[in-house]
């Protein structure tokens, strides 16, 4: 343990002098690829001479992807959920340490020995986090950001399409040389998409996107994960001509849009409970067609995100709001 806090006074800016350190250790050693893998992600890129033994989750939607391709053995740490793993990966989940509630200290991150860091949000490579994704990679430690979260790649402007989530499956499975489990996945994912768009229940419908806010409500733009969403169920969001992923929006707006659906995000920060029973209870929330009438479908936040979990959001709305009619 003296080395390793020697090390974690050492700063990132110094990666190599870092580097220097770490390899007579060891820490870098795993089963080489057959072929070197040249991974690029959100304008950087690293060369992966081995496949990762010691891999770190910063991100819900980066541990799901992980777990659904069977790697839970390959390891090493995770952190910062947005709300309950699936039952079906629950298991393989509690095998996995925890190393912080958010993101962890880039000293905590080292003491684990990683040679992969996957997040899920850009945020887990600023400054105020682990730092850049160049100075890991100056370590000899690859690092991954899902497609969708790479603003360079995937302006605010620009409609998300579901192609991020297999472009993710198809580049960890081949970097953790199982393939065939990834193709398994996105041929999966794919049918059950297809399922949808046959009969999307929300078509020629209004909807309203109510993540959080009673002052003011924080709702969707015209181009993130949850607007995709409520297009592949057929909704008409009153907010999808706003740029952006996350914005906030007008009671006034919601109001004269007077929409056919209200779709509340289920988040730990926002209940979806809380959100119906404000506009219930508000003299003039209550007076929207969908209040008065009941018509409200939830979705977990973790279902909005481009990960394992999105399509079990667009069919979750889908069903509730063929209940609806």
């Amino acid at each position: 343990m003296a080395g390793l806090n020697h090390l974690f006074s050492i700063k990132l800016e110094s990666p190599m002098k870092l580097r220097s350190l770490l390899l007579p250790l060891g820490l870098f050693a795993s089963a080489a690829h057959a072929d070197p893998i040249k991974v690029e992600s959100c304008g950087v890129s690293h060369t992966f001479e081995s496949v990762p033994s010691r891999a770190i989750t910063l991100n819900q939607q980066a541990t799901e992807v992980m777990l659904a391709l069977g790697l839970e053995e390959s390891l090493v740490g995770t952190a910062y959920m947005d709300d309950a793993i699936p039952e079906q990966w629950q298991a393989a989940y509690n095998s996995i340490p925890v190393l912080a509630e958010k993101y962890p200290a880039a000293e905590v991150v080292l003491a684990k020995e990683p040679d992969f860091l996957f997040a899920g949000f850009g945020s887990a490579f600023s400054e105020d986090n682990l730092g850049g994704a160049e100075k890991w990679h100056g370590l000899g430690i690859g690092t991954y950001l899902v497609d969708a979260s790479c603003k360079v790649k995937h302006p605010k402007d620009v409609p998300l399409t579901v192609e991020p989530i297999f472009h993710d499956i198809e580049t960890v499975g081949k970097l953790f040389a199982v393939e065939a489990r990834a193709e398994e996945l996105v041929t999966g994912l794919k049918a059950r998409l297809d399922v949808v768009q046959e009969d999307p229940a929300g078509a020629e419908q209004t909807a309203f996107i109510y993540d959080s806010g009673t002052d003011t409500p924080f709702s969707i733009g015209c181009c993130g994960g949850p607007a995709l969403l409520a297009r592949l169920t057929g909704l008409e969001s009153i907010s999808a001509d706003v740029p952006g992923t996350w914005v906030d929006l007008s009671w006034e707006r919601v109001m004269a849009a007077d929409p056919d659906v209200i779709l509340l995000i289920e988040a730990d920060w926002s209940t979806a409970a809380d959100k119906r029973a404000h506009m219930e209870t508000d003299p003039v929330l209550s007076e929207l067609r969908a209040v008065k009438e009941g018509r409200f479908v939830t979705v977990p936040f973790s279902e909005t995100l481009l990960g394992m979990r999105f399509v079990d959001g667009v069919e979750t709305v889908n069903r509730q709001l063929a209940g609806l009619k």
